[in-house]
């Protein structure tokens, strides 16, 4: 998904030296930097976190996704916030995967997180070489909702690109990474979100000063046929460009798809941003990472 226009475009790659784990929520709980305007969510209890036994193995994780990945607008202004971000973040109140790899290994893996603020699945291959040169054992996709959300219908990305991307991608992971474990995410339902917010004077405020995702909530109260066509279109490339997803997921020996489980959630107000009303909150960020483990631990249990 796109952040606020005057957010930069540009890749961001972070990695952090392995610490244990203890440390690493002490210091996030003092130093998370994450409060204010959003509430700070409570720490994520960690102390039942299953333990399949591939994950001890794991020691770097691997992100590619787009600003949701980078936790946008999940802290208390505008902009990246890692530290929230549901795959590689530090945040006790999210409880990410990388977190909960920490929790059940004893050591906090390295992180790098290539996802793009406003990227599309292209700049996910673009930025894959990153995170195959960190040589990972778990790779977490997150990836096509800017290839759904876009500046009008015409410029979507069409099924037969985002399938041969997606299968582009895969091939060019497992090929470089063949011993990684790949999580590939569902889209989430972005036709929600525009249902949770277009009733709300807040919402419409701000997506009225947005160019973000104007297929889906240009002019959000319109009621004409074009309008309620235009929405639904948005909704039915959400499914189809989902539907690609599982099937070259599938397809991959090295990857497992979450079945859907991330666009069928009905996500509540509390977790989207109340700075974009778009973006997840920490709230939704600690939603994506609990949904995630449960792949990971699928994944790595086989």
């Amino acid at each position: 998904m796109e952040s606020r226009p005057d957010q930069p475009s540009v890749s961001m790659t972070r990695r952090r030296s392995r610490v244990a784990v203890l440390a690493t929520l002490a210091l996030a709980l003092v130093l998370a930097g994450c409060s204010g305007g959003q509430p700070n969510p409570d720490p994520v209890d960690l102390g039942d976190v299953a333990t399949p036994g591939a994950v001890s193995s794991v020691t770097s994780v691997g992100a590619l996704g787009d600003s949701v990945t980078l936790g946008v607008n999940a802290c208390d202004e505008p902009g990246w916030c890692p530290a929230r971000s549901w795959a590689t973040g530090d945040d006790p109140g999210v409880g990410s995967v990388a977190l909960r790899i920490g929790a059940a290994t004893g050591t906090f893996p390295e992180t790098e997180n290539a996802a793009k603020d406003g990227g599309t699945l292209a700049d996910g291959i673009g930025n894959a070489d990153d995170v195959i040169a960190a040589d990972p054992q778990l790779v977490l996709l997150l990836l096509g909702g800017n290839d759904v959300c876009s500046r009008d219908m015409d410029t979507m990305t069409s099924v037969d690109d985002f399938r041969t991307g997606y299968t582009t991608l895969l091939t060019k992971l497992s090929t470089e990474l063949p011993d990684a474990t790949l999580v590939a995410m569902s889209i989430p339902n972005l036709y929600m979100v525009w249902e949770l917010g277009h009733q709300q004077d807040a919402a419409v405020d701000v997506w009225a000063k947005s160019s973000s995702c104007r297929n889906l909530l240009g002019d959000p109260r319109a009621t004409g046929q074009e309008d309620v066509e235009r929405r639904e279109a948005v909704a039915t490339r959400n499914a189809e460009l989902n539907q690609v997803i599982s099937e070259v997921c599938t397809s991959d020996l090295n990857c497992t798809y979450d079945d859907g489980a991330l666009f069928d959630y009905k996500f509540a107000p509390e977790e989207i941003s109340s700075i974009d009303y778009f973006h997840p909150s920490a709230v939704g960020e600690a939603v994506i990472a609990e949904m995630a483990w449960d792949v990971v631990v699928e994944a790595m249990s086989q």
